[in-house]
């Protein structure tokens, strides 16, 4: 009996010895890491529930207009997301499961590279970045999604034979010729793919009739990012083959000589030219824009990495459609054509301002880690 007694009053005398001394108890939590909090297994961290939105299909993921954005979250509120730094906001639809379309415009320098927070009352907020280029294209053609899909459906060193306009024309290019086709290749720039051309291959629209914008005058810019690995005259994009009697538009460069573009009214042609140590960089990105002014002040404005290379004063427009569809990597003859990687080329309807030009450079810089030359 006085056996059983002594030993119910040592374990008696251990529990009141930890109770009195609760940092034995916080030791003991630190060291096994039970909880993981400051106070071990007598006050465990809680943490809240959380909104959680799906993964982005690339770690930079861009956006010629909007991206649906979906994940889940734990309430029955209301779900809903805001950008920074545009603070641009909308609405969304479901509670627990929910899609979010986020559509941002960027209009300010600064902006394009987006946080969006979505958000649900009584829970913690998920964040993701995601890159928007300037709104109103007419055509947008990224190597991040060829496909329409974020390239689902493609493989690396997959022909492409559709490249899907994402613009609001959804005209898209094509080539039904095998062995003029570019080929996708993926993880080539910042972990992005490309779409390759080798000199031979091109696509091409289905018809001229909406392209007549790029040179009807009523102003027009060509945006795109590429890499040349040839000194020899690239065709990046044109509906004309650059004589005198084919209306349209193209766009030309030569690491070695030119880097223009130029403009035909099925009379006149004007070819814009710059010296040879004004050119893009060999084997590297680069951010290029030409640009069509409007009627009432005709010029075109060329910018390699965000500096003015090249003007002009064009006098002669044509309101008539171009001779040719738009051709992507040669012009609509098959010359001067492009050995090089594309990673975007966008069309607008309208002249860019140097803000515009600016967040799509931006864009681009931040979707290829880093890679273009200069940094607006």
């Amino acid at each position: 009996m006085i056996t059983y007694l002594r030993a119910l009053w040592l374990a008696w005398s251990a529990v009141v010895a930890l109770l009195a001394y609760p940092s034995h108890a916080r030791i003991l939590g630190q060291q096994t890491g039970l909880m993981g909090s400051e106070d071990g297994i007598w006050r465990p961290a809680i943490t809240g529930p959380a909104v959680i939105i799906d993964a982005l299909p690339y770690a930079r993921t861009v956006t010629c207009s909007s991206y649906t954005l979906t994940g889940t979250a734990p309430g029955a509120g209301a779900v809903t997301w805001s950008a920074s730094p545009s603070g641009a906001s909308g609405s969304c639809t479901g509670t627990t499961s929910w899609s979010c379309v986020v559509d941002v415009d960027p209009d300010a320098t600064g902006e394009g590279v987006e946080t969006i927070t979505v958000a649900q009352s009584g829970a913690t907020s998920g964040t993701v970045t995601i890159g928007f280029y300037v709104d109103g294209e007419h055509s947008c053609f990224i190597a991040q999604s060829v496909d329409g899909s974020y390239n689902s459906t493609l493989a690396n060193l997959d022909a492409v034979a559709t490249w899907e306009n994402l613009g609001s024309s959804a005209l898209d290019v094509t080539q039904a010729t095998g062995t003029a086709q570019p080929t996708f290749r993926t993880s080539i720039v910042g972990g992005q793919p490309v779409v390759r051309g080798d000199g031979g291959d091109s696509l091409q629209a289905a018809a001229a009739t909406g392209w007549a914008y790029l040179h009807d005058g009523s102003g027009s810019t060509v945006d795109a990012v590429v890499l040349m690995t040839n000194t020899a005259l690239n065709t990046i994009a044109a509906t004309s083959t650059g004589s005198a009697t084919n209306r349209g538009f193209g766009w030309r460069t030569n690491t070695t000589a030119l880097a223009g573009f130029y403009l035909s009214d099925g009379a006149t042609l004007v070819l814009n030219t710059i010296s040879s140590n004004n050119v893009f960089t060999t084997n590297t990105f680069n951010s290029h824009v030409a640009a069509l002014a409007s009627a009432s002040t005709p010029d075109f404005t060329g910018y390699i990495n965000g500096t003015s290379v090249v003007t002009g004063t064009p006098t002669a427009y044509s309101a008539s459609d171009p001779a040719n569809p738009l051709r992507i990597m040669a012009n609509p003859a098959g010359a001067a054509a492009m050995t090089g990687d594309v990673w975007r080329i966008s069309l607008y309807p309208s002249e860019l301002t140097s803000t515009q030009r600016n967040i799509n450079k931006a864009v681009d810089e931040w979707a290829l880690g880093g890679t273009l030359p200069v940094t607006p």
